[in-house]
């Protein structure tokens, strides 16, 4: 994704970084991974004042404050929990809802040329990071252009045991936007793995059945 204007490469830099850290260092215990989670949305939303990316990037030197400030209304406690990495994260997450408009005019982009081009399956969105289990949510959704049907993959921890968990799911989008159509137009396609290799061969499956208009 193209990072719109008015963010320097080296304070985004930080605001992933503390995110990818953050989750692994709490992996071995899932009851401070989910008060992570929580406490980096409630960060987020102290940061709702926050309206465009350089008011974003003006608070970030008193992001510390922010993140005590949100432990103390949330009566969440800091404890074992690095305030840096937090912030960091929050701050990441925020980030992420105000580029929202610029992600979507790059998302119609690809998705006008993709069909034109006449390709088979197009890149809507990618959030996260796939890298060892426990690290940032990650989540992929591509589009079978011809059809406008979704597939989705997921790769999360569980809140409750830490494993990571892995996650697909088959859904009907509108072809022109990538966004998702309602309930009643979805595909009855959800399945979770504990087993990575079954997840990656259940894809690949899935992907042949869309392709072969089976779905």
């Amino acid at each position: 994704m193209t990072m719109p204007a008015g963010v320097p490469a080296e304070v985004l830099s930080q605001w992933s970084s503390a995110e990818e850290r953050l989750y692994p260092v709490i992996m071995t215990r899932p009851d401070l991974y989910q008060r992570a989670v929580e406490l980096v949305r409630k960060v987020a939303d102290e940061l709702d004042s926050c309206r465009d990316l350089a008011a974003l990037v003006e608070a970030w030197p008193g992001a510390a404050d922010i993140v005590y400030r949100a432990s103390s209304l949330a009566l969440m406690p800091l404890a074992e929990l690095d305030v840096n990495l937090v912030a960091g994260a929050g701050f990441s997450m925020r980030y992420r809802e105000l580029a929202g408009p610029a992600a979507r005019a790059e998302r119609l982009a690809r998705l006008a040329a993709a069909a034109e081009a006449g390709d088979t399956w197009v890149l809507v969105s990618e959030t996260g990071s796939l890298g060892s289990a426990g690290m940032v949510p990650w989540v992929r959704l591509e589009m079978h252009v011809p059809t406008g049907t979704g597939l989705s993959q997921t790769v999360e921890a569980d809140p409750e045991t830490g494993a990571a968990q892995f996650r697909l799911e088959v859904v009907r989008l509108n072809a022109a936007t990538g966004d998702r159509r309602g309930p009643e137009d979805e595909v009855a396609a959800e399945e979770s793995f504990d087993d990575r290799a079954e997840w990656v061969a259940a894809v690949e499956a899935r992907r042949g059945q869309i392709e072969s208009g089976s779905t």
